[in-house]
């Protein structure tokens, strides 16, 4: 009976003493878990730009004016080559550009080949999930342009009686049909590019026309005799893009951006390259 009873016991203990370790080291196994998740969530990228003093931006050189490629030097230029040096410069950082195409540079950001993306790119609310967006450095979205005498249109609200140019199919379109619903006597007219649409608005076609701020700005810049009026109609955000766990650094880039904003480095940079 002692035997038997004994067997029983030893079966029991012997039982917990496996229940016992299997809790420990399940315990063991989720520490580690635990502490490997939390070292992830560190920003590692910018103990690495901070240890070697270097950042390393990734764009696509085949946008100008924000970045293209000088067929004398060599070199990179633009309006973002300008910003990324002007945040290195304020961030006591030497930049390291590195040239990608766009396709590429989300999977390039992912894979910590660069530390950050600074290429006239669209904030995307697709891609909040796998990486993070600074502030806004610059809005591209449509604005409202007309002849540069013109005094009595200041607003899209003005449109009312006018003829207004627009890109045929795109946003501008679609904004302008909007427009044509609820002011009286407003007319469209369509043209096949942003540049056709502007150089209508110069030759006396149409009295203002909604384009991009970009092809407005670089139109301005090189044929004049137009000017922006108003808000912009639309926002297209371009922002900097930095990995899913680079919290320092993005910390660091929005106090720059607003730093230059508020300091009206940002302007400056928009009027040297547009």
């Amino acid at each position: 009976m002692r035997r038997g009873r004994g067997s029983r016991m030893g079966g029991k203990v012997h039982a917990r003493h496996i229940l016992l370790l299997l809790v420990i080291g399940l315990s063991v196994v989720g520490l580690g878990v635990w502490y490997w998740l939390g070292r992830e969530e560190k920003d590692h990228t910018w103990a690495v730009i901070q240890q070697t003093g270097v950042l390393r931006v990734g764009m696509d050189a085949s946008y100008p004016p924000f970045e293209e490629v000088d067929e004398t030097t060599g070199e990179l230029r633009g309006y973002d080559v300008d910003l990324a040096r002007e945040i290195g410069r304020r961030l006591d950082l030497e930049v390291q550009l590195v040239n990608i195409g766009f396709d590429g540079l989300y999977d390039a950001l992912i894979a910590k080949k660069v530390d950050t993306v600074i290429s006239a790119l669209p904030y995307d609310p697709l891609r909040t999930q796998d990486v993070f967006y600074t502030v806004s450095y610059f809005n591209a979205g449509l604005v409202l342009v007309v002849g540069e005498g013109e005094t009595e249109i200041e607003s899209v609200d003005d449109l009312s009686g006018r003829t207004l140019g627009v890109e045929w199919g795109s946003d501008s379109d679609a904004q302008g049909r909007r427009l044509v619903k609820r002011l009286d006597g407003l007319t469209l007219h369509s043209y096949p590019t942003p540049l056709d649409t502007l150089w209508g608005l110069k030759n006396g076609e149409v009295e203002a026309v909604l384009v991009d701020a970009v092809s407005a700005y670089h139109f301005i810049k090189y044929e004049g005799t137009v000017k922006i009026v108003g808000e912009p109609v639309t926002d297209e955000s371009y922002v900097i893009a930095v990995g899913p766990t680079s919290t320092e650094l993005l910390s660091a880039l929005n106090a720059t951006l607003l730093a230059l904003r508020d300091d009206g480095t940002l302007i400056r940079l928009r009027d040297e390259w547009f």
